[in-house]
Parts: structure tokens; C-alpha cells; sequence
């Protein structure tokens, strides 16, 4: 009888087993159906022009209403450019183009042509395109071929004048096997921000942000390595910086405003605007007073628009929810 018991039992807890599975799978399926297109939601009036891209498309919001402006064709990390346009990045399955794209999503110029006609390990890839504040040239994440092997893929810092003929300048020289250098943030003065990496003795790969006066030149950290920060936004005046500080953590980070002095290459005492939270992708409002960011709306979710006062002064506010947006694209907040 024990042993009938016993076995009875287990069936029943393997007929719970099985139903619990079944249910975490509906629930979890029943999550990814939630996910829609942003044009299918209304959002917050939130003042000026944001740009999003959300599986490979971009979309426009504007007085709470989204329009999407390109089809799904691997579009991200748009950035603004001159005459009301924008500078985006469209990948494709083994490179990537940089183009010129009106306000209405049309492509004006490509600016790149990254594709070999040869051979798939000649082709190359452009992340991260920013204009200068003149408006002459963009910067952007290169990776130029190493002549001893095409496997070594570490992104470098050009800058190109929009016009073809011109010849691109390399700005900075990546640490070896680290991925490059990303996320560049040219100022008026003529100096860039950026992201860098680099590996310590235990083969850890640490963030810092970096800043350089003029192109080649050494430059210097902004932020110590212990910090582990990334994708700096700079507000229009250039008296403030944002970033994404991980602390040496995997799982969770904190998003960071501190004051910038670019005259004396230094930022001032940091402050958690959001902290410990899976933080990405941070840009000023034009007028520098809120930040945008892109964070799960809960563990394990889909990336959100989010904002936050770039004071402090009050927490975080969840400006969408059931979007999938591209945490790798940081939101473009213009004024009109």
C-alpha cells in the first residue's frame, strides 16, 4: 500500500510539474503577443520630436501619437543631421550602411557602401553615426580590416565631410580584441566623447568614457574603470553628460547625469538618476532639463521609452509599455 502511495504521489506531482510548465508557456507566449507596433498605441504628449525604432523600423512620436517612417528593413541608431534630417544606420545580414534620411524617412544620400563586390569577409561595418554640431562632417564606428587577419573586428572613430570626395580621418586607435571604440559624441569645440574599452590582466573587459581634444591624440578618461560607463549623451549647452555606469555588474546599472566641464576635461560629482535597473540608451531633451532612456517596464520584459528629470528631483516615468524597442538605438529628441 506505501508503495502505491508513493507512486500515486509522484503522478500527481508530475501532473503538476507538466501543468505548471504549461501555464508558464501560455503566460509567456501570451507576454510576447503583447507586443505591438508602436502606430497601434497612443503615448504621453511630450514636447518637440522623438524618434524610435522598434524591429528594424523607425518611428516617429509626436503629440502622443507614433507614425512609422520607414519599413522593417534593418534601420537603427538615427541620430540627427542637417535640414531637419536624420543620420541612420541600415544592417543587413553580414555589413552596414550609413544613410541620409529625410524627416519623413525618405533616403536622401547613402553615405557608405560597405558591401564587397568580391568577398563576404571585405565587407564592413558602420555603427553609431553622429554629426558634428557644425553640421559639416559625422562621426562614426568603423571597422577598418586588419591586414593580418579579418577575424579582429575592433570598431575605430572616423569622421567623414558629407561630401564623397573628401578622405574620412581616423580619430582613435581601439585597445586590441575589445570591440572598438563606440558611441562617439563630437562637441563644438571640436572635441569627442565616447565610449572605450578595455581588458585588465584577469580578461575582463571594462568601460570608460573617453575624450579627446583633436583627432589621433591620446586623450584621457572622463570616468574611472570602476564605474563601468558607457553610452554618454551630452545636453546642448555641453555643461551636462549622461551615461549608463553598470558598476562592474552583469545583471542590472545605473543611469548617471554629472556636470561636464570640457574645458578642464572633467565631470563634476555623479548622480543616480535610475539605479539598478537594466538602463540603456540615454538622450537630453533640447532644452537639457529631462532625459529619455530605454529600460523593461519589469525583469525580463521588453525595452520602454522612459523619462526622467536630468536633476534628480523625481523618479522615472514609463512613457510606453508593450513596445519592443531597439535598446541599441538611443532615442532622438528633437525641438520641433
Amino acid at each position: 500500500m506505501a508503495r502505491v502511495l508513493i507512486a500515486m504521489g509522484l503522478l500527481v506531482a508530475m501532473l503538476a510539474f507538466g501543468f505548471g510548465v504549461y501555464q508558464a508557456a501560455e503566460h509567456l507566449r501570451a507576454a510576447r503577443n503583447d507586443v505591438r507596433r508602436p502606430t497601434e498605441v497612443r503615448a504621453p504628449s511630450i514636447p518637440g520630436t522623438l524618434y524610435v525604432v522598434q524591429n528594424g523600423a523607425i518611428y516617429r512620436l509626436q503629440k502622443g501619437s507614433f507614425k512609422q517612417i520607414t519599413d522593417e528593413s534593418g534601420w537603427m541608431q538615427p541620430s540627427a543631421a542637417p535640414n531637419n534630417q536624420l543620420v541612420a544606420v541600415r544592417r543587413q545580414g553580414n555589413y552596414s550602411d550609413m544613410y541620409l534620411l529625410s524627416d519623413a524617412g525618405a533616403a536622401v544620400a547613402q553615405l557608405t557602401h560597405d558591401e564587397s563586390k568580391t568577398a563576404v569577409a571585405s565587407n564592413h561595418w558602420v555603427f553609431y553615426p553622429r554629426f558634428a554640431p557644425d553640421g559639416k562632417s559625422v562621426f562614426y564606428s568603423f571597422d577598418p580590416k586588419d591586414i593580418y587577419g579579418s577575424y579582429k573586428l575592433d570598431l575605430t572613430i572616423f569622421a567623414s565631410h558629407v561630401d564623397a570626395r573628401s578622405r574620412a580621418i581616423v580619430w582613435t586607435t581601439p585597445n586590441a580584441y575589445t570591440g572598438g571604440d563606440v558611441s562617439p559624441v563630437p562637441l563644438r569645440s571640436g572635441a569627442l566623447i565616447y565610449t572605450k574599452y578595455s581588458i585588465d590582466d584577469s580578461a575582463q573587459v571594462h568601460s570608460q568614457i573617453w575624450i579627446q581634444r583633436r583627432a589621433g591624440s591620446p586623450g584621457l578618461a572622463l570616468t574611472p574603470v570602476s564605474m563601468g560607463c558607457s553610452q554618454p549623451a551630452v545636453s546642448s549647452d555641453e555643461t551636462a553628460i549622461v551615461m549608463v555606469c553598470d558598476r562592474g555588474s552583469n545583471q542590472h546599472s545605473d543611469l548617471v547625469a554629472a556636470p561636464l566641464d570640457e574645458s578642464a576635461l572633467t565631470i563634476g560629482a555623479p548622480t543616480t538618476l535610475v539605479g539598478e535597473q537594466l538602463v540603456a540608451s540615454p538622450a537630453f531633451s533640447p532644452d537639457g532639463k529631462t532625459v529619455a532612456f530605454l529600460a523593461p517596464d519589469a525583469a525580463g520584459g521588453h525595452f520602454q521609452l522612459w523619462s526622467v528629470p536630468a536633476a534628480g528631483t523625481a523618479p522615472a516615468k514609463s512613457v510606453t509599455d508593450n513596445l519592443d524597442l531597439d535598446s541599441d538605438s538611443a532615442p532622438v529628441w528633437l525641438a520641433g
